[in-house]
């Protein structure tokens, strides 16, 4: 399996303690910095739309399989500690600029520099049915 980060994501929080445990949790706001060979991707992304941000959180603890006391199993939460590190933050986007590559986003919870693996369109419970 490979994988490689489009890019990264500024955010005001300098350490997880920082962040919201949830993005929609706070309207803080953030800056997904895509790489210049995916600037192109970007293509039809607009003020507006919602997206989910596909990050790795680099610091997680990856042998935590219990957690809240050992209540629960893991995978039964949204935690960033977990065996691969993969989270998802459903953001709400506030401009894009192709030129550059830059994507204004509110509702972000990751660490400032936190490497960004996808962009996915986020769908709206209507279009899921």
């Amino acid at each position: 399996m490979e994988c490689a980060p489009i890019g990264r994501v500024e955010t005001p929080f300098a350490e997880a303690a920082d962040a919201p445990r949830q993005g929609f949790l706070d309207d803080a706001t953030g800056t997904v910095h895509v790489a210049e060979p995916y600037h192109a991707g970007l293509a039809g992304l607009d003020a507006g739309h919602t997206i989910d941000v596909v990050w790795w959180a680099d610091d997680a603890d990856r042998s935590v399989l219990r957690v809240r006391d050992g209540d629960r199993g893991v995978f039964t939460t949204r935690s960033q500690a977990r065996p691969n590190p993969v989270c998802v933050t459903t953001c709400d986007v506030l401009d894009v600029n192709r030129a550059t590559g830059t994507v204004d986003v509110s509702g972000v919870d990751m660490v400032d520099g936190t490497s960004v693996l996808d962009l996915k369109y986020a769908l709206e419970s209507d279009e899921r049915a």
